[in-house]
């Protein structure tokens, strides 16, 4: 049987060829059509190697532009190419294989391209060929690493204290490289975060438009930092302003405005508990003197931290005050002087007001709307005769106001005269009709030879200082009450 099948294959073997080349073309044109060729480009930055060549010399490399990033593209089946990523290529560049003979600044170094996988399926062109290197010299700086943060803590919570560890960075590199870093940051997610977090991350370089900044020709002493963020209560409290001082005479403190009335604190909760409000000293806010409102701004960040608790925004630490001062008004009472209240006058004696003066004026000084409510039936004016002997005396008013909100601007005397009730009564019976008693009851004496009433401004005895205040009441159109 073995004999029939070869002497079977051995037959038009031509016929035979012809169709196993037939199948192999249809099995390549069925692929091709199943896979065809497809085509995809890249761009990936160049590893530097030997870079100790050049350090060597004293020197560092710069890059010219931006060749340190190769530009290719690749083509082969398109389940292959469409399979390839940046990460699977190899680019590279030697600086062992730089020309240092080469004319001009500017050195060329081949780039190499090679994949990591699929390298028989693909075909790689290239599009940057050399890396351009200048020979720079080399810089070191030192740079302090500013901590940032990234979201929003959890309700009721704000971010504390956050601090970098190490918190210094030593760069060196091409001085043209270095010289254009402005700032180094570390930066943690505290989003949707109730409690302390850290982590370990990169330093980023930014210039000073804020541009990220990478190369691979820059040697950082600290690859990776720690960053930790405390996360803090927080409480809103209100603010408590005092004043110290007395406003000029005429003047009187009407109260105090401020905004922001009140403010969101961080802190530990133990510490928070224990604060009921931001209390600025009374000192801090002097109205001594002053005949006007006096403004200001107050700085909360020395009183919070005296408490161990900050601002949860610290743009809102400065406070508007305002302690409102206002003019007082001053009016004249024409105190009845039927309605004084006489103490200490002995049974046995009379007396009698001097003069034909019915009225006693009281100058009182307080702010207007205090003034309009203030009547002459609410003042008390005492006199007090204790002691006092038969004859004419001068003596001083007690005027009590209702209130501490009502200022008695002077002092007010009145003259007087006291007489014993039975030496009249003994002179009237021995003189008869020949009495020297005028027709008012007072008794004539050598105080009054001509037996005339004396005028009204003898019996009112005003300090200085209340005629000159009654006169400046006038002219400011203070009004006189009766």
């Amino acid at each position: 049987m073995f004999r029939k099948m070869m002497k079977h294959l051995a037959n038009n073997p031509g016929l035979k060829l012809l169709s196993i080349l037939f199948s192999v073309i249809l099995w390549l044109a069925v692929v091709n059509v199943a896979d065809p060729d497809a085509t995809k480009s890249f761009s990936v930055p160049v590893e530097i190697l030997n870079k100790d060549v050049i350090t060597e010399m004293g020197k560092v490399p710069g890059i010219v532009g931006d060749t340190d990033i190769a530009v290719f593209y690749i083509t082969g089946p398109r389940s292959y190419v469409e399979d390839m990523t940046s990460d699977d290529f190899y680019v590279t560049a030697d600086l062992s294989q730089v020309d240092l003979s080469q004319d001009g600044e500017a050195k060329l170094v081949p780039i190499e391209i090679t994949a990591k996988k699929n390298d028989k399926r693909i075909d790689i062109i290239r599009k940057t060929v050399n890396m351009q290197i200048t020979l720079e010299d080399r810089s070191e700086q030192k740079f302090v690493i500013s901590a940032e943060t990234v979201g929003d803590p959890a309700d009721g919570c704000a971010i504390g204290n956050v601090e970098v560890t190490p918190n210094l960075l030593k760069i060196s590199g091409p001085a043209s490289i270095v010289s254009r870093i402005n700032r180094v940051t570390a930066t943690i997610n505290v989003d949707g975060i109730s409690g302390d977090v850290s982590d370990n991350v990169m330093p980023v370089l930014y210039d000073e438009n804020g541009l990220t900044i990478s190369s691979e020709l820059l040697e950082l002493n600290q690859s990776v930092v720690t960053i930790r963020a405390d996360i803090l209560a927080t409480k809103s409290v209100p603010i408590r302003c005092q004043v110290s001082g007395t406003p000029a005479a005429g003047y009187q403190y009407r109260g105090v405005e401020y905004a922001p009335e009140t403010v969101l604190i961080k802190g530990e909760a133990s510490v928070l508990n224990g604060i009921t409000a931001v209390n600025i000293p009374a000192d801090v806010i002097n109205i001594d003197g002053v005949s006007k409102d006096v403004e200001t701004s107050i700085d909360l960040t020395p009183y919070l931290k005296e408490m161990g608790v900050s601002l949860v925004d610290d743009n809102t630490n400065q406070v508007a005050v305002k302690a409102i001062v206002e003019r007082k008004e001053t009016r004249i009472f024409n105190f009845a002087t039927e309605d004084i209240k006489i103490t200490g006058l002995s049974n046995a004696y009379k007396l009698t007001f001097g003069g034909t003066a019915t009225t006693v004026p009281i100058n009182v000084r307080a702010l207007e709307e205090d003034m309009d409510a203030l009547e002459s039936k609410n003042i008390e004016v005492i006199l007090d005769v204790t002691d006092l002997v038969p004859g004419t005396h001068t003596r001083q008013l007690t005027i009590n106001l209702p209130g501490d909100k009502y200022e008695l601007i002077n002092s007010v005397s009145v003259q007087v005269t006291i007489t014993d009730k039975n030496a009249a009564t003994e002179d009237t019976e021995n003189n008869g009709d020949n009495s020297d008693t005028t027709q008012n009851g007072m008794i004539n004496n050598d105080r009054n030879p001509a037996n005339k009433p004396q005028d009204s401004e003898s019996i009112f005895d005003d300090d200085a200082d209340t005629e000159e205040d009654s006169e400046d009441s006038n002219q400011d159109g203070s009004p006189s009450v009766n």
